[in-house]
């Protein structure tokens, strides 16, 4: 039974040709070659674009663009022209023949993709990253799915340290935990 409790998750935009589409089942696959894992819904419109091109690109953009990324899942890539609708400005792709990128995009990961046969009612690809851009503002506010149509952003930020050593409480029979 499908129960999401693994949310929040950084939401992307998944772009391909002229279309895209929000997307937050994506996850990194390897990292020599470098590549990504990418789950399309089979009734999208973006899965059929995915397979004639064979290449798209992950474009984060910054939380004060939710509205129009979350906007472009429910508009339809067969019946208009979302950055059209949208009114967001697009740019070629740096190394993708057929693939736009939204302008205001603070990462993007071009990549060369192979579909990976499945049986469930979404469709996996790997696609291997040929270029990356991106600015140190790409982590600072992102866009993270909380499920269904809820939204947030990151509001505390903490760095681990192996250095530091945290103290282990000692039960009091003297064993350690």
């Amino acid at each position: 039974m499908y129960r999401a409790h693994f949310y929040p998750m950084r939401l992307a935009l998944l772009a391909v040709g002229r279309n895209f589409m929000p997307m937050a089942w994506w996850m990194p696959a390897s990292k020599e070659p470098f590549r990504f894992l990418l789950a399309v819904d089979r009734k999208n419109h973006t899965l059929s674009l995915l397979r004639e091109l064979s290449e798209a690109a992950l474009a984060f953009l910054p939380w004060e663009d939710r509205d129009w990324v979350v906007r472009a899942g429910y508009l339809s890539g067969r019946k208009v022209d979302k950055a059209r609708r949208l009114g967001v400005a697009l740019r070629p792709a740096r190394k993708l023949l057929h693939t736009l990128v939204p302008e205001r995009a603070l990462a993007v990961y071009e990549m060369r993709v192979s579909e990976w046969p499945t049986d469930g009612d979404h469709a996996l690809f790997l696609g291997e990253v040929v270029h990356a851009e991106g600015s140190r503002e790409a982590k600072e506010r992102p866009i993270l799915f909380l499920g269904f149509r809820d939204y947030a952003t990151l509001g505390e930020r903490w760095r681990f340290s192996p250095k530091e050593q945290s103290r282990v409480p000692v039960p009091s029979g003297g064993e350690k935990p």
